[in-house]
């Protein structure tokens, strides 16, 4: 049984059905969590739609960085933003209400795949916004961090960042590769300090994607036929790796790669 009662984590992309599977895994072995959203609403939504009821006193929703949306945050909760309106301030007020942060997930997604032609700067640089929030959110968490007996940051990518991925998406491959990499330059940096770093590369996940990226069903079928466990990746399958890496017990996994995609990698 993995230690995780009483700790505290932090997750952005927290909002999406993939985010959601591991807080409530969380909060079901007696975490804490804070849910950072780009929208203090959206995490609001996501906490009274998909977490279960009887966990809402160990779970607050924030805004990540509340000045970027600036007005619906303080219209939403004004007594939260107004004096809290930078990223740090927000991680600051985790602490405060829970008394700690041991364990920061990033997990920030949301993308349409653009090929190499239909990518511009614009998509570029929106795409490498998940490498920047995961850099932010951990320096943040740091004064936190090294307070804590077991702290862990877990980043979620993709297996974009492995082989290019399965579609065409240049600035996306690059942006999760990147995650990747940065995951193994926290891990030399930050262990020696008592904060280990790992990633989880998550393959297509049925039940979280956005409607533009879903499969036609012959794309589904060529991809169901390549991966080896013979079924499609679902929010469920991101628990078990979560659970352990968020968990006391994996003091010396640090810098480690899970391959989450049922095979297709090797397929």
């Amino acid at each position: 049984m993995f230690t995780l009662e009483g700790r505290t984590m932090v997750i952005t992309g927290g909002a999406g059905n993939n985010g959601c599977a591991m807080v409530n895994a969380a909060l079901e072995r007696g975490m804490n969590v804070a849910m950072l959203s780009g929208l203090h609403t959206k995490a609001q939504k996501a906490i009274k739609e998909k977490i279960n009821p009887k966990y809402h006193d160990h779970i607050i929703g924030l805004a990540q960085n509340p000045k970027a949306k600036w007005e619906e945050n303080m219209e939403a909760a004004p007594e939260i933003y107004e004096t809290r309106e930078h990223m740090s301030d927000i991680i600051r007020y985790v602490y405060e209400f829970f008394g700690s942060v041991d364990v920061v997930v990033n997990a920030k997604g949301g993308h349409i795949r653009y090929d190499f032609d239909h990518t511009d700067k614009a998509i570029w640089r929106h795409s490498m916004e998940v490498v920047e929030s995961a850099f932010v959110n951990v320096k943040n968490a740091m004064p936190y961090l090294l307070q804590s007996k077991a702290a862990r940051v877990i980043n979620i990518t993709t297996w974009d960042a492995r082989n290019g991925g399965y579609f065409h998406d240049p600035s996306f491959a690059a942006a999760r590769g990147g995650l990747e990499a940065l995951t193994y330059e926290m891990a030399k940096e930050l262990g020696p300090r008592g904060i280990t770093s790992n990633c989880i590369l998550i393959g297509q996940c049925e039940g979280d994607v956005p409607p533009e990226t879903t499969l036609s069903d012959e794309e589904r079928e060529k991809m169901l036929s390549q991966i080896p466990v013979g079924r499609m990746m679902v929010p469920q399958d991101l628990v078990g790796a979560f659970l352990l890496l968020a968990s006391e017990e994996s003091s010396f996994i640090n810098g480690a790669r899970i391959d989450l995609n049922g095979g297709l990698i090797v397929g």
